[in-house]
């Protein structure tokens, strides 16, 4: 863990400081997490739903369990496009 104890103040107005917590806290990041993500050029995306998570989980189990390389290879290819969905992203 990083131990962060320098401390930025930046001035922004109500309306900014708004839509900065209403994202930080769609992609479940608190708002220092959130600005530290943008500023180094990545973009967090909003949290999945919880049903996202369990097809996601029961894809993994049916990969883990399946041993055809057909199947395999299907399951891992759909996991991948899944989770590049969620993962932050860096702004081009």
């Amino acid at each position: 863990m990083l131990n962060r104890t320098i401390q930025l103040d930046i001035r922004v107005t109500q309306e900014e400081k708004q839509r900065f917590e209403q994202a930080a806290k769609a992609c479940g990041l608190s708002l220092s997490r959130y600005v530290r993500m943008r500023l180094s050029g990545r973009v967090p995306q909003p949290t999945p739903p919880l049903e996202y998570q369990q097809i996601l989980t029961r894809l993994t189990e049916l990969y883990q369990r399946e041993n055809t390389p057909q199947v395999q290879a299907e399951l891992l290819n759909t996991l991948l496009a899944i989770q590049s969905t969620t993962l932050p992203r860096r702004e081009s």
